[in-house]
């Protein structure tokens, strides 16, 4: 009865996250490892009220369990139990087994540790949106893993509010005293984000929440080849040849323009007959995001749309008459038929089949490890353009993490769950979740793991079916994603030999490793968070709600579309109007304190 109250309570505390759109359906069910249905739901919600769901699963052999022995002999079990976790992250649950519990992965990791494992996923409108609804209405089992790079992902709020209100164990005894996550105490080890607004708060009393896939050493400002995801702009390269261009050199915005224009009069046609168009959107569907690969030269709001200008005050680009730069460029490449008219609708089946049948000579954002990419010759990276900067080299805020975990406080022995997503960490654990089992998907030699040549095979023909559900392990994120996203501590060189299961083979990933030597990038390091990240702070609680009702994107979008210049005028003036009524001057000015106080804290650059 006491912890229906508390959800009841936390509920109500939880539902002003709602009430700014996070609606969706919530729960899982107990029908397997997987589950997408929501009407059941409801009914496995209320398991929690008894305990951990599922939490004692007793089928195992205990004796076997309690003999199990890690690296060097030492004992790796952990508890006979299954823990069951939500994910609110669409990789995972679109790339989960079958049968968890029955792959070999899951049976050698069960075998070691005593642990099983339920992950469950919800299907909705955004997982954010999933997030919340299942926050307010208290239906959380042990564990929840959640996307979150950094604190200013729309999850964060949500999340934070939750540890305050008590729905999340402290996890900062059994942190100190594991063997790979008390490295987040350790100086330096974590992000400065990830250390002072995610984990260890001044409003927190303990750790509720953690940062996962943090790297053991910062090499961020390192080319390394083997690691290195170059996004961006790629083009056709029987294009580039027929028009004779250096793609490296294409470097600013007059260059981009023309190189459009010398395309749509080449003449150039798709796999099916028709005309490509110039420039297409990114390999994963129309987005506003890919925008910034096309004009960076005209992009001043470098920090989520905010930067600092002469004299030193904080600004929304909105708020800059920069802005009609941006607005013009794009509206003369639509205006002339260079950009697909979709650039920022198309949704993502259309777009990755636009991107295959060759009908965008430059897609606009896509990276090394897709497999258009890795699996063939025909596309090559593009410039990068430069920034207002007047560079192009590569942007790096520094260390991050992919996304963050925190256990239920409802969870029966947490230090259970804690201690097994640890032992996960660890080289042994990191090894099985990657990579499989000795002698059925790799063999060891000379110390480092070597994928066999089925499991090789089926990497290099994207037989994810049999890597998912035969193996089991993730293989750096291409098969059950859940592995890859729920570790950390990584340092795949160092420990494996090479930066992801299969890279060092010279098969699949052979090309993306090329590319990313052929076309390696200098990088500069822009430390700090991305100013909207601030709008969390308890004194601009009232300007956030307000800011949070406007959409920048969608007013842009509005503009490049917009027939004439008063027309795109009277949008950017309105918009103007919008953010002054709801307390930017109040918001920019706390920033620019931050910012002077501590230049980085905020990643603004000139």
């Amino acid at each position: 009865m006491k912890k229906k109250v508390v959800k009841r309570l936390l509920a109500l505390s939880l539902a002003g996250v709602l009430a700014v759109g996070m609606l969706a359906g919530c729960g899982g069910s107990d029908s397997g490892s997987s589950s997408t249905d929501g009407a059941e739901a409801a009914d496995s919600a209320d398991s929690s009220d008894t305990g951990s769901a599922d939490a004692a699963d007793t089928s195992g052999d205990t004796d076997a369990a309690d003999s199990a022995d890690g690296a060097g002999g030492e004992s790796t079990f952990i508890a006979d139990r299954t823990i069951t976790v939500q994910a609110y992250v669409d990789d995972i649950g679109y790339y989960l087994p079958d049968d968890l519990n029955n792959t070999p992965v899951m049976q050698k990791i069960t075998e070691l540790t005593g642990i099983k494992l339920d992950i469950r996923y919800t299907p909705g409108d955004s997982d954010a949106k999933v997030l919340a609804s299942q926050l307010a209405a208290g239906t959380i089992p042990d564990v929840i893993v959640s996307y979150l790079d950094n604190s200013t992902r729309p999850e964060f709020p949500i999340l934070l509010k939750a540890a305050k209100e008590g729905m999340f164990a402290d996890v900062s005894e059994y942190m100190k005293n594991s063997k790979v996550y008390s490295r987040y105490y350790e100086d330096g080890f974590l992000p400065n984000d990830a250390y002072k607004n995610i984990s260890f708060r001044d409003d927190l009393d303990g750790v509720y929440l953690w940062q996962l896939n943090i790297a053991a050493v910062d090499n961020t400002l390192e080319w390394i080849p083997e690691e290195e995801y170059l996004g961006g702009l790629y083009i056709q390269k029987a294009i580039a040849d027929d028009l004779g261009i250096d793609v490296m050199n294409i470097r600013t915005q007059d260059e981009f323009y023309d190189l459009l224009v010398s395309i749509k009069e080449g003449g150039y046609k798709d796999d099916n007959g028709n005309d490509v168009y110039p420039l297409g959107p990114k390999f994963w569907g129309g987005s506003m995001d890919s925008i910034d690969y096309v004009v960076p030269g005209f992009k001043w709001g470098v920090s989520q749309d905010y930067n600092i200008d002469d004299e030193g005050h904080v600004r929304h680009e909105a708020e800059m008459d920069t802005i009609y730069d941006e607005i013009n460029y794009v509206r003369k490449l639509l205006n002339e038929g260079l950009m697909n008219p979709e650039f920022f609708t198309m949704d993502s089946t259309r777009a990755e089949e636009v991107c295959k049948n060759k009908n965008s000579a430059i897609i606009a954002d896509v990276h090394n490890y897709q497999d258009i990419i890795y699996m063939s010759d025909d596309w090559v990276p593009l410039g990068p353009l430069n920034d207002i900067s007047g560079d192009n080299k590569d942007v790096t805020h520094g260390k991050t993490g992919r996304g963050c975990m925190a256990i239920s406080a409802e969870a029966e022995n947490p230090e259970e769950i804690f201690a097994f997503f640890d032992w996960l960490s660890t080289v042994e654990g990191q090894l099985i979740a990657q990579y499989g089992v000795e002698g059925v998907s790799f063999d060891m030699v000379d110390g480092k793991p070597v994928l066999k040549d089925e499991v090789l095979k089926a990497i290099d023909e994207n037989n994810t079916d049999y890597l998912i559900n035969e193996i089991g392990a993730a293989f750096g994120g291409v098969a059950n994603y859940f592995f890859t996203f729920c570790i950390t501590n990584v340092d795949n060189i160092n420990n494996f030999g090479e930066s992801r299961p299969g890279a060092s083979a010279g098969t699949a990933y052979s090309r993306s490793v090329e590319i990313a030597t052929d076309y390696a990038r200098e990088k500069k390091l822009v430390p700090g968070l991305n100013a909207s990240a601030y709008l969390s702070a308890d004194e601009l609680s009232a300007v956030k709600t307000q800011m949070d009702l406007l959409n920048w994107d969608e007013v842009l979008t509005q503009a490049f579309f917009a027939k004439t210049d008063d027309e795109v005028k009277n949008i950017i003036e309105s918009f103007r109007a919008q953010l002054k009524a709801a307390g930017i001057e109040q918001f920019e000015e706390y920033v620019e304190n931050i910012y002077k106080e501590d230049p980085e804290a905020v990643n603004f650059y000139h």
